[in-house]
């Protein structure tokens, strides 16, 4: 799972000249675990930016973005984190705070996702030369770690007909390198408590782990 991803949203399809948003958010990935973490958010462009914020808690981390199952924070009756403020105008050049609260101690790692999305109101801007422009604007999701107070890293596997299953044995992710499935060399990717991960192939080796042949002819 990609720690942050930026989602182009394209308006206006039938007009001509771009003109580009120059958002920007920093850290890709923040961590937070018993005080508050800061996310800033910069206006690198020419024009005053105006962006919507919202958290979302993410139910089955390491999985591809595309599978991701999302449970919105302001639809969760008592949330463990809290993000504020919920919107934001930036003046060309200026750089701004968004603040993730810890409502409470979690006894294993939570994952969310941070989005960020500018505003745009043709609407608005028609009287300021915008008509005949094509609004491009980038839309920014950032990973949130909400950690417990102390942190056990630990993998544990077991062998089924499929290849192996991995699951998180720990309190919080652990981060697999250097496996093969039947030969083949498999990227590093992380497995988070409470969202095992399937390998499948014939033969599965992990590090640390034994060998897992499937059950299979």
């Amino acid at each position: 799972m990609k720690p942050s991803r930026c989602l182009l949203l394209l308006l206006a399809p039938w007009l001509a000249a771009p003109a580009l948003a120059h958002v920007d958010v920093t850290p890709k990935l923040a961590v937070v675990q018993g005080k508050p973490a800061s996310v800033y958010v910069v206006n690198q462009g020419d024009r005053a930016e105006y962006v919507s914020i919202a958290l979302s808690r993410l139910l089955n981390p390491g999985v591809e973005i595309e599978q991701e199952r999302l449970e919105p924070v302001a639809q969760t009756e008592q949330p463990a984190l809290y993000v504020s403020p919920f919107k934001l105008s930036l003046a060309p050049g200026q750089s701004k705070t968004i603040t993730l609260k810890p409502l409470a101690d979690v006894e294993q790692e939570q994952v969310y996702r941070l989005d960020i999305k500018p505003v745009v109101n043709l609407l608005d801007r028609g009287g300021q030369g915008t008509s005949g422009n094509v609004v491009v604007t980038l839309a920014f999701s950032t990973l949130v770690r909400l950690l417990p107070q102390s942190e056990t890293s630990e993998l544990s596997q077991r062998c089924d007909a499929e290849g192996a299953w991995l699951a998180a044995s720990g309190n919080v992710r652990y981060q697999v390198k250097d496996a093969t499935v039947d030969g083949r060399p498999v990227d590093p990717f992380h497995v988070y408590p409470g969202s095992p991960i399937l390998l499948k192939g014939r033969a599965v080796q992990v590090p640390g782990q034994p060998s897992c042949p499937s059950a299979g002819p």
